[in-house]
């Protein structure tokens, strides 16, 4: 195996039998794969996506998996909502043990021209849905004294992406969520964490990496020298979630090939 090739199998120790997780952005990227990943260990998870059709077949491919499905058509951004699901998934589960938030939506411009309502409608799903996710599901986990809610952030926290409109806003103000809730839940057995993706090929950059000159070109900018998939991430959150982990909270964990750190290795005089 080269360093450049994700590994296989990441260990015989995974088991998430019994374990409820609640995935929003389940419908496909990073929260499908995670999805399928705690399906493989027999999980119930909570298939949470706001396009019906994906939502369904997602919870299908759950149950293929291995795992219990189940398929729930909701808008994150919506308080009502999403009291009712972890309402129900309390009172017919007895709550979540995992829940990982993924979900966001793409509303890409310049600032000087970006309508308002992109700006919004973004930090709504993104950063409103995170925090309504992690409270009215984290309540049950406070209240039993354990549970672990799981933020996807993105390198954008820590450098800003030109032209996605909100986006980089969004995922350092959730990076810094994931920290609050650590820090206030903490006494109380309940654990916080964020995972900072790099570039990931998923069905919404498809299109980008589609053009042989920008995966050729973005690749090169990765220490690693390629582009992450959606499973190599999922990887990483089940680590975050995962008793192998139990004395990490607040913490965010950067999965980016190296990119982060590597800036000095694009700019003129280095060596």
């Amino acid at each position: 195996m080269t360093a450049q090739e994700p590994i296989a199998n990441p260990g015989s120790h995974r088991d998430a039998r019994g374990r409820v997780v609640v995935i929003s952005g389940a419908g496909g990227g990073i929260g499908r794969a995670c999805a399928l990943m705690y399906a493989a260990e027999g999980a119930t998870v909570l298939v949470l996506d706001n396009a019906p059709e994906t939502c369904a077949q997602v919870a299908k491919e759950v149950d293929e998996a291995g795992g219990r499905g189940l398929p729930c058509v909701a808008d994150v951004s919506q308080e009502e909502a999403v009291r009712q699901i972890s309402g129900r998934l309390r009172g017919e589960h007895g709550g979540a043990d995992i829940v990982i938030h993924a979900a966001i939506q793409r509303m890409p411009g310049h600032l000087d021209s970006l309508p308002t309502g992109s700006f919004d409608r973004l930090l709504e799903v993104g950063l409103r849905g995170g925090f309504l996710l992690g409270r009215e599901f984290g309540r049950d986990m406070v209240a039993r004294g354990s549970g672990v809610l799981v933020f996807i952030g993105s390198t954008a926290a820590y450098s800003p992406y030109p032209y996605t409109g909100a986006y980089s806003a969004c995922k350092a103000a959730l990076v810094m969520l994931a920290k609050s809730f650590a820090l206030e839940w903490a006494s109380s057995g309940v654990r916080s964490v964020s995972v900072s993706p790099g570039m990931v090929r998923t069905p919404m950059t498809e299109e980008l990496y589609s053009q042989p000159e920008v995966l050729a070109g973005r690749s090169a900018v990765a220490p690693l020298g390629r582009i992450a998939s959606p499973d190599e991430i999922a990887q990483a959150v089940h680590f975050v979630a995962s008793d192998a982990a139990s004395y990490m909270t607040g913490s965010d964990l950067l999965v980016d090939g190296g990119f982060v750190m590597s800036k000095f290795m694009h700019v003129p005089g280095r060596g």
